[in-house]
């Protein structure tokens, strides 16, 4: 992962549209996350107190594992939070180091994009076979368009990351030095 060190400046704040895209994402990935943990807590306190534990709680953990990670997406591509590895960062300035941001954005977006398209092939045909949890009868299709809005909407927030880059870019270039 890039190491941030003191030099580097805080990330401006995202407008409008985008911040709301991200306090979203970010609030409904933490009540999922706050749901398993809790359910896990009542699980293995079933379990070892009472020898009852929940019934579909390895059911729920795997469902909750796939909303919880999808519905991260946005907030981590808007935030740059993505895992990198900046062996080669000194080697990028000025006019470079934005085209490989550019770059990068798209790739990030082409490829959300790319898997939006083939999970929603597979979300089709989850329910058109009518694929269910098996404890709870959860359609799977359901969680897997859940999936594909999600990462449609990580490809649309990399696409405006890489806009923003550019439009930040060429306000640098015209503020007097």
């Amino acid at each position: 992962m890039s190491h941030e060190d003191e030099n580097t400046p805080a990330p401006e704040p995202l407008p409008g549209p985008a911040h709301w895209l991200d306090v979203v994402a970010v609030a409904g990935a933490g009540l999922v996350l706050f749901a398993m943990m809790s359910m896990t807590f009542l699980d293995v306190l079933g379990r070892y107190l009472f020898n009852a534990p929940l019934g579909f709680a390895f059911e729920m953990t795997e469902v909750g594992m796939a909303v919880l990670v999808f519905a991260a997406l946005p907030s981590v591509t808007l935030r740059g939070a993505h895992v990198t590895v900046g062996l080669f960062e000194s080697l990028f300035k000025g006019r470079l180091r934005l085209i490989r941001d550019l770059a990068w954005h798209l790739v990030i977006a082409a490829c959300f994009a790319g898997a939006a398209w083939k999970l929603s092939t597979l979300a089709a045909r989850f329910l058109r076979y009518g694929d269910r949890t098996s404890v709870l009868h959860v359609p799977v299709g359901w969680i897997a368009w859940f999936g594909v809005i999600c990462l449609a909407l990580a490809a649309l927030a990399a696409l405006f990351l890489a806009a923003l880059r550019l439009r930040r870019a060429h306000h640098a270039d015209k503020s007097p030095k």
